[in-house]
C-alpha cells in the first residue's frame, strides 16, 4: 500500500468515532479538523446512524412476554419472510424454534404468534383480545371503503352507535334455525338441479374438477343469498370477477397504489361493485322475497347508518367471498380424497344407503303391505324402484354417516390454513397446558396460524401431513361441535388435544357463524354424489394441495387438480331424481 493510500485509509473505529461526533452536531468542525476525505466522513456518519437506528428501533420487551425470535435481517427480516413465504412463514418459524408462543419484532412494533393449541384456545377466549380492532385497519383497504364509512359504523362520528353488537345479532339470527335451513335448502336445490341434469347415457365431461365445483358452489350460493330474479352474480363475468378478486386481493392489504400493485384485484372488485350498486339502488335486497334473510337484514342495518349506495355495495362484496371461498375448497378436497380411495368410497356409500335409501324402501314396503322385512344392512345398494330420493341435511345425516363426516373434518383439517388475528386491548395474561403464563401487552397484534396446530405430529400422529379418512371416528360427533371429555385416560386426553387443535372456524365469541351452513350443505351433497354417481379418471398422482397465500382454505396447485374427469350416473341409479330438504 502506498504512503498516500495509508494516509487516506481510515479504520472502522475512526469512522465510528467520527460518526458519533457528527451526531452531536459538530459536523463542520469535525470535518475541518479530522482531515478525513468527505466521502469517508459521510460513510462514517451513515454507519453510526444505521447502527443507532438498529439498536434503538427495537420495541421494548418485558421478560414476562413471549420469547423473541430475532429476524435474520435486522428490523425488517420478519416482514420480508412474511411477504416471501406468507402463511408458511409461521410454520417455518415454529419448525426452527419449537416455541409454543413467540414475539416477532418488526420495525418499532412487535407481533405475537401463538403456535400451541392450548394457548390459542386461551387467547380466543380472552376477554380483552378483539377481532374487530384488528380488522378495522384492513377492511377499508381490501374493499375500498372510505375511512369516513368505517368511522360511522364504529360510532366514531359522534352520531351513530357502534354497529358491531347489532351486526353480531344479525349473524346469529340469519344463520340459524329456519333462516339457515332456507339458505342451505336453496343452495342445495340448485346443486340438485345440476346433478339431475347430467345425461343418463353420456354423463358429463369435466376438464377441471376444481373449477367445476367452484362454479357449482358459486352459482348455487349466490342464488341462495341474493335471490332468484335479480341476483347480481347471474352474470358469469361477475362470478368470474369474484374468483379473480379472491385470488389476487393480497396486495390490497398494503393500501398503497392499489390500481398499480393490485391491479387484477382492483379491477375485479370494481366489476363486482358495479353489479351490486344497481342491485341496492333498486332495493332488490328488500323487495325480492327470495333474497336470504342474511343479505336483507345486513342491508337493513347498514341503511340505518345512512350509507351511500356505493359504500353499501363496496362493503357487501365480502358476502359471497366469505360464503364460498372456504366451502368450495373443502368440498373439492373431500370429493377428490374420497374418490381416489375405493375402500373409503364403498364404505361411505354403504352408510349413506342405510341412512337415506333403506328407510325409503322400508316405508314403501309398509305402504305396499309387504310383510317381509328389508334387511337395512344389505350390501345390495340399488335404489329398487324408487325414482325420487330426498336427502335431509342436518345433524341426523351426520350421525348416521360417521365416516363421511370424518372425511369432511379431515379435509378441513388439512386444507384450512386460516390465520386467526386478534388485537390485545389491555395487558393480558394467558397460560396453556404446561401452566406457564405469558404477558401480552396492550395494542399488540396476535396471530394464530391454524396450519401449525392442524398438522402438529404430537396431536395428530406421525401421519399428520396425510389424509386419514378415519382420523375423526374416535371422536365422532365432535369436530365442529366437540363433546366435552372429562376423563383422564390417554384417549380422553388425546380427544381434548384434538379438540383444542381443530380451529378452522376460529373460536371464542368470534367463532365463524357460517360454519353450520357449510357443513350441512357439503355433507348432504356428498351423500347424493356418493350414492348416485361415478367420477371416472381422477388420478391420485395428479392431486396436490397448494399453500394458502392469505390464510384461506388451500386450493390445488395449477395442473394438479386430478386431471380431466367424467361424471356419470351409477348403474341402477340412472332414473333417480335427487332432492334436498333442511
Amino acid at each position: 500500500m502506498s504512503d498516500q493510500a495509508s494516509e487516506d485509509a481510515v479504520s472502522l473505529a475512526e469512522l465510528l468515532e467520527t460518526g458519533i461526533a457528527a451526531l452531536k452536531g459538530l459536523i463542520p468542525l469535525i470535518w475541518l479538523q479530522s482531515k478525513i476525505p468527505p466521502i469517508q466522513f459521510l460513510i462514517g456518519g451513515v454507519v453510526v446512524l444505521l447502527a443507532t437506528f438498529l439498536f434503538t428501533i427495537s420495541p421494548p420487551h418485558n421478560p414476562a412476554e413471549p420469547p423473541i425470535i430475532k429476524p435474520r435481517v435486522p428490523v425488517i427480516g420478519h416482514l420480508i419472510g412474511l411477504l416471501r413465504s406468507q402463511v408458511n412463514y409461521f410454520s417455518d418459524l415454529h419448525t426452527k424454534s419449537h416455541l409454543p408462543i413467540a414475539t416477532l419484532p418488526i420495525g418499532h412494533r412487535k407481533l405475537y404468534v401463538i403456535f400451541d393449541a392450548s394457548l390459542q384456545q386461551a387467547a380466543l377466549k380472552a376477554r380483552d383480545m378483539d377481532a374487530q380492532s384488528f380488522m378495522v385497519d384492513f377492511v377499508p383497504r381490501i374493499f375500498g371503503i372510505r375511512q369516513g364509512t368505517i368511522d360511522r359504523l364504529l360510532g366514531r362520528d359522534g352520531v351513530h352507535p357502534n354497529i358491531m353488537a347489532d351486526m353480531e345479532h344479525v349473524f346469529k339470527v340469519a344463520l340459524s334455525g329456519d333462516n339457515l335451513n332456507h339458505l342451505a335448502g336453496t343452495t342445495l336445490g340448485t346443486m340438485a338441479d345440476t346433478l339431475n341434469g347430467i345425461d343418463e347415457k353420456t354423463g358429463l365431461d369435466v376438464p377441471n374438477l376444481f373449477l367445476w365445483i367452484q362454479g357449482l358452489v358459486g352459482r348455487a350460493t349466490a342464488k341462495a343469498l341474493w335471490g332468484k330474479e335479480h341476483n347480481p352474480y347471474r352474470d358469469e363475468d361477475v362470478l368470474d370477477a369474484q374468483w379473480e378478486f379472491e385470488s389476487n386481493m393480497g396486495p390490497l392489504v398494503l393500501g398503497v397504489l392499489p390500481r398499480l400493485i393490485a391491479r387484477k384485484a382492483y379491477l375485479a372488485r370494481k366489476k363486482i361493485q358495479s353489479a351490486l350498486i344497481p342491485y341496492y339502488r333498486s332495493s332488490f335486497d328488500q323487495r325480492d322475497a327470495s333474497v336470504s334473510e342474511f343479505v336483507r337484514a345486513r342491508s337493513q342495518l347498514l341503511r340505518k347508518y345512512d350509507l351511500p349506495v356505493d359504500e353499501l355495495a363496496k362493503n357487501e362484496v365480502s358476502i359471497t367471498l366469505v360464503a364460498t371461498t372456504n366451502a368450495l375448497s373443502t368440498l373439492y378436497w373431500c370429493i377428490a380424497e374420497t374418490w381416489v380411495r375405493p375402500d373409503v368410497l364403498a364404505e361411505i356409500r354403504t352408510e349413506a344407503w342405510r341412512a337415506v335409501v333403506a328407510p325409503l324402501l322400508e316405508k314403501q314396503q309398509s305402504e305396499d303391505g309387504d310383510t317381509a322385512t328389508k334387511d337395512s344392512t344389505s350390501t345390495n345398494l340399488a335404489p329398487g324402484n324408487i325414482s325420487e330420493i330426498t336427502i335431509t341435511a342436518g345433524p341426523s345425516l351426520e350421525s348416521k354417516c360417521p365416516l363421511l363426516a370424518s372425511c369432511f373434518r379431515e379435509s378441513i383439517r388439512l386444507a384450512s390454513q386460516i390465520v386467526t388475528a386478534r388485537r390485545v386491548l389491555k395487558d393480558t395474561l394467558i397460560s396453556g397446558a404446561d401452566k406457564r403464563t405469558y404477558l401480552l401487552k396492550a395494542e399488540t397484534n396476535v396471530m394464530m396460524p391454524a396450519k401449525v396446530v392442524h398438522r402438529d405430529v404430537a396431536t395428530w400422529g406421525d401421519d399428520a401431513e396425510e389424509f386419514n379418512a378415519r382420523r375423526f371416528l374416535a371422536i365422532q360427533g365432535q369436530g365442529v361441535r366437540f363433546e366435552n371429555s372429562t376423563g383422564n385416560t390417554e384417549a380422553d386426553r388425546q380427544q381434548r388435544n384434538m379438540k383444542a387443535a381443530f380451529v378452522p372456524f376460529g373460536g371464542g365469541k368470534h367463532l365463524c357463524p357460517g360454519r353450520h351452513f357449510a357443513f350441512t350443505e357439503n355433507l348432504a351433497f356428498m351423500a347424493a354424489l356418493a350414492l348416485g354417481f361415478e367420477i371416472d379418471g381422477l388420478q391420485r398422482e395428479r392431486l396436490r394441495m397448494g399453500d394458502s397465500k392469505r390464510g384461506e382454505t388451500a386450493k390445488p396447485l395449477p395442473g394438479m387438480e386430478g386431471g380431466p374427469v367424467a361424471l356419470r350416473k351409477r348403474r341402477g341409479w340412472e332414473g333417480v331424481k335427487w332432492e334436498f330438504v333442511c
